[in-house]
């Protein structure tokens, strides 16, 4: 089965993503990067470090022999290129990971 997990990369995407593909899917990230360009921009990192998207897809298939497909598109900005995406790759099954991350700052 050909899954698009959208937000993919994030705390929740990327351990469903890995689950999927060792399950035997073929699995699609969608996914903006917006967590790690916002930790970028304020200075703050993850307590737990992690690798960029394109090195754990890499691990991955090494580890595995099976690969994740990323695609960076943003889904509230990019509705044509995903338009476009989804009548190309027709995946069976799309998963909603994409949300921005949110707490009160009191």
């Amino acid at each position: 089965m050909k899954i698009a997990v959208m937000g993919g990369d994030g705390f929740i995407g990327w351990p469903t993503s890995l689950h999927l593909s060792d399950a035997g899917h073929e699995i699609h990230i969608v996914d903006n990067l917006s967590r790690r360009w916002i930790d970028t921009e304020l200075g703050v990192q993850s307590l737990t470090p992690m690798d960029s998207i394109q090195e754990r897809t890499r691990i991955w298939h090494a580890e595995t022999g099976r690969r994740i497909h990323f695609h960076l598109i943003d889904l509230a900005k990019d509705y044509e290129i995903l338009k476009q995406w989804l009548a190309d790759e027709k995946p069976d099954a799309i998963i909603h990971f994409a949300e921005q991350r949110a707490a009160p700052t009191r």
